[in-house]
């Protein structure tokens, strides 16, 4: 039975009666702990029909490339085997996702949706339900506790959210077994997705015209290698990660979040394995629970979340920054070359490096980095701007909201007063001598050197 503060009644339809439901998967690319899912079989069970999941490779997605596409398609003969043997049809289309739901749903009596997060995805998703006739819902199943049940309104920090998602963890941290579809849907539908095609093949017929950003592998997508480096950091990393995870020279981190954001594992089989290892986990908990889910309050709640820098920070940030506004900045590059990386800053560019070549960067290099684009451009709003540019374009856990909160911290969001200084006012300040004094930076600067694959958009120089 799925809690009902997940479930979310998106519209009432003209009719109730069909031939099936339909699951129009997008946000969670799972079978394991996936709510929204589950919710649908339990549906089509309850009106004896059958089951099929959508899932809508489209055109263009905002900021997505051939980077994103490759590692959401190389998960999909997996989940095509997971959902198969539930006796769900796995339906994959390309084309525009109001006009694939739009086919799929025309003899369904409802239409199942996962979690509406974002400005896009929401405003795509209300575009597909006003053209469907049967009832449509969406179900949180990407968060631990649903975000509107933790917190009614937009969280000041992690302090004013934690004691009430810790109170209701145990409540919503319940892993749970996916019962069978009971009339399953013989496999007459169209599929463009085959066991025998190719990623390369997908992505040349479908997305040839979108910017190539290819790099060394270091993920692979899909469900099930997830749960392969779930495991495995489980078993390396876990236990020193409190004190480990920080030192980008360590490589200690859980390398999770590309996963999480294309939902191919759900944050409750991440805590689960966690609990099992009844190792010392604090540290991990805070980021996977509490500051992930403070980032979904923060772009569930507040629209300017990636459009109007001065629309998301505290009002002793803003007063900060309105008074620094036209301090001189000892460097000044353009966007340009901040995106091919040259600077004068060795740490900086190999974490901009890290970031272009792999899709990731290790979590205090995205701190440092973005404090330094601070101080490196003209404007902070320029700033803000840029940031969101670089961060949807080449991480792989780019478009998501712990990204956005990362940004938005770096102007103080999330944050308190520190000394003053110039440019930063009382914002926290980062430096390259804290760097080098607290971590193995050479380390880092080697491994991202390791990474090879020359990317187009590095200087060679």
């Amino acid at each position: 039975m799925i809690q009902p503060e997940r479930i979310h009644k998106m519209k009432t339809g003209t009719r109730n009666s069909g031939t099936h439901v339909v699951y129009w998967m997008q946000a969670a690319q799972r079978v394991e702990n996936n709510h929204a899912l589950a919710f649908a079989i339990e549906l089509a069970n309850q009106k004896q029909v059958g089951l099929i999941v959508a899932m809508v490779l489209m055109p263009a997605y905002p900021s997505a490339n051939t980077r994103h596409y490759r590692f959401m398609i190389e998960g999909l003969s997996y989940l095509k085997s997971q959902l198969q043997g539930l006796g769900a049809l796995f339906h994959v289309a390309y084309g525009e996702a109001t006009d694939v739901v739009a086919t799929v749903t025309e003899d369904a009596c409802a239409l199942v949706m996962d979690d509406v997060m974002g400005a896009e995805l929401g405003h795509l998703k209300k575009e597909v339900v006003g053209h469907v006739t049967c009832d449509a819902y969406y179900i949180e199943t990407n968060v631990i506790v649903p975000v509107k049940h933790a917190y009614l309104k937009e969280a000041y920090a992690a302090y004013a959210i934690r004691n009430a998602l810790n109170r209701k963890l145990d409540a919503f941290a319940i892993p749970f077994q996916t019962t069978p579809v009971a009339r399953p849907i013989p496999n007459t539908h169209h599929e463009i997705f085959r066991e025998d095609w190719a990623v390369n093949e997908i992505l040349k017929t479908h997305y040839g015209h979108l910017e190539i950003l290819n790099g060394p592998v270091t993920v692979i997508g899909g469900e099930d290698q997830a749960n392969i480096l779930l495991k495995a950091f489980v078993e390396t990393h876990l236990t020193s990660y409190g004190e480990a995870s920080n030192n980008p020279g360590l490589d200690a981190t859980s390398k999770l979040s590309a996963y999480l954001h294309f939902g191919m594992i759900s944050p409750i089989t991440i805590l689960e394995a966690v609990r099992k290892a009844n190792v010392p986990s604090g540290a991990f908990v805070e980021q996977l629970f509490v500051r992930r889910e403070l980032a979904y309050n923060y772009v569930r709640y507040n629209p300017n979340y990636k459009k109007d820098l001065f629309q998301v920070l505290p009002d002793w940030a803003i007063q900060q920054l309105k008074s620094h506004g036209k301090d001189v900045r000892p460097y000044v590059y353009s966007p340009s070359e901040i995106e091919s990386a040259q600077t004068h800053d060795p740490y900086w560019n190999a974490a901009q490096k890290e970031m272009v070549k792999s899709g990731f960067m290790h979590n205090t290099m995205r701190m440092y980095w973005g404090k330094k684009i601070i101080e490196w451009t003209p404007s902070y709003e320029a700033a803000f701007d840029l940031m969101i540019y670089l961060n949807d374009k080449y991480l792989l856990d780019g478009r998501d909201p712990n990204g956005y909160a990362g940004i938005a911290w770096c102007f103080g969001k999330h944050d308190r007063p520190f000394s003053e200084r110039p440019i930063f006012g009382k914002i926290r300040y980062m430096n390259d001598k804290g760097l080098k004094r607290k971590y193995d930076m050479e380390s880092y600067i080697k491994r991202v050197e390791a990474l090879g694959g020359q990317d187009d958009t590095l200087s060679s120089g």
